[in-house]
Formats: structure tokens, C-alpha cells, sequence
């Protein structure tokens, strides 16, 4: 495995997948790449109101149910981002 390869793989594993409505109240998607040291308590705090940026950096973000297809390749490519 190449050295990219670890990184990604290592990013893929911190990365998530956030489905919400935003502070308005509207339909709102995230991709959050959590910080490796805060992973456990993100994921335990993952029911009801979230400050995001608390937990990592949001890396793209947007309106809607779903994520397009655009943004979704983008994340697989860049952080091996798969939701299966």
C-alpha cells in the first residue's frame, strides 16, 4: 500500500456523512472529517443538535436530503470516502 493510499484510508475512517436541517431549519448535508481524537465522543453526541466544527472541519457542505453525485465522487477520491 502505497503512502497515499495509508492516508486516505486513515481520512476514510474519520470521515462522516451528516444528514440534518441546519440552524433555519432547513434540509442540510455535511462531510465533517472528524478529528481522530474527538471520533468517540462525535460519535456518541451524533443524536440531536450538533456544532460541527467542534468535533472537525467540514470539508463540503450543502442543501438537500442527499449530497450530488459530484461531491460524492470527490469525497471518494480525496478521502476514500465510501457509505456502504
Amino acid at each position: 500500500m502505497s503512502f497515499v493510499d495509508k492516508i486516505r484510508r486513515e481520512r476514510a475512517n474519520n470521515l462522516f456523512l451528516v444528514r440534518g436541517n441546519d440552524s433555519t431549519g432547513r434540509a442540510a448535508w455535511y462531510f465533517v472529517l472528524v478529528d481522530p481524537a474527538k471520533k468517540a465522543a462525535f460519535r456518541r453526541a451524533a443524536v440531536g443538535q450538533l456544532e460541527l466544527n467542534a468535533y472537525g472541519r467540514i470539508v463540503a457542505s450543502g442543501y438537500g436530503a442527499d449530497p450530488p453525485s459530484d461531491v460524492r465522487e470527490r469525497m471518494k477520491t480525496e478521502y476514500g470516502f465510501t457509505d456502504e
